[in-house]
């Protein structure tokens, strides 16, 4: 079977899987929702070559459904951060929870190590000051950021989830001197004071994430680094996804494509000096 018959199969099944999802009465983090967002996931996988991925892309309807596609994972990942941050902020040891019970408490912290490791080592001047934009309810990376020495703001459009970060980090670091902020990115000033500035990969759609990257570079100080979690290949269905292209007139310091599942893709630029 060729590449052309096996992306037009796999397509179906996308579609058959989102179709199914979307029929469910009611979204709830249950095990056998989670077990079949597992099942739709397995379908986005990072391993599937480029020239397949294109292929599945290129269904018509694949790009139908896309903005769809988008917009759930974008519904189920906040359903999904708010349930464990109520389990954190509810229990009588929040570190237990996060760290034996939370699935994904190891790639926070690899992926995370990974960002850290590469600002560190692009940067000229040290890196003290950063702004994590996007920082939901369940803050990881600001908390990663913050047990690597940085000192934090966080910054998030949804009030309710912002709030409930801070009680996740109260909950686990309560020594920690972080900011909050309740604003839209395209609104807020004062970014000159950050080092660098980290942009989750839900922020914005594709069309804003245009408007946001033009914002940081008027606002951010020359030198200052841009983290941008981005995706790549079938993963572009899940998340509103930048390019190379896209960061203009940021220059490109570094791209990393990753292959492995659960793990975005990064981009780091820097605002010329």
């Amino acid at each position: 079977m060729n590449i052309s018959n096996q992306a037009a199969i796999h397509a179906t099944q996308i579609v058959d899987g989102f179709e199914h999802i979307k029929s469910m009465s009611t979204l709830e983090i249950t095990p056998d929702n989670m077990a079949t967002f597992h099942q739709f996931l397995d379908l986005l996988s990072n391993e599937h070559g480029s020239e397949f991925a294109d292929n599945v892309l290129a269904q018509p309807q694949i790009q139908k459904i896309k903005p769809g596609i988008q917009q759930l994972f974008s519904h189920a990942s906040s359903l999904y951060e708010r349930h464990w941050a109520e389990r954190i902020v509810a229990s009588d040891d929040p570190n237990e929870v996060l760290g034996n019970e939370y699935p994904y408490y190891k790639h926070y912290q690899r992926a995370t190590g990974l960002e850290i490791n590469a600002i560190h080592s692009l940067a000229d001047e040290p890196v003290k000051n950063v702004l994590m934009v996007g920082s939901g309810a369940l803050p990881l990376t600001t908390l990663a950021l913050h047990n690597s020495g940085l000192q934090v703001d966080n910054l998030d459009i949804n009030g309710p989830d912002l709030l409930l970060g801070q009680q996740v980090c109260q909950s686990l670091s309560p020594e920690n001197e972080m900011t909050f902020i309740h604003n839209d990115i395209c609104q807020q000033g004062n970014l000159a004071q950050y080092d660098v500035i980290w942009l989750a990969a839900l922020v914005g759609d594709e069309s804003l994430k245009n408007k946001i990257v033009a914002h940081l570079f008027e606002h951010m100080k020359p030198g200052a680094q841009l983290v941008v979690r981005t995706a790549y290949n079938l993963r572009t269905l899940l998340y509103p996804s930048i390019d190379e292209q896209g960061l203009t007139p940021f220059q490109l310091k570094l791209k990393i494509q990753t292959y492995a599942d659960n793990f975005h893709s990064i981009l780091i630029a820097q605002k010329p000096v």
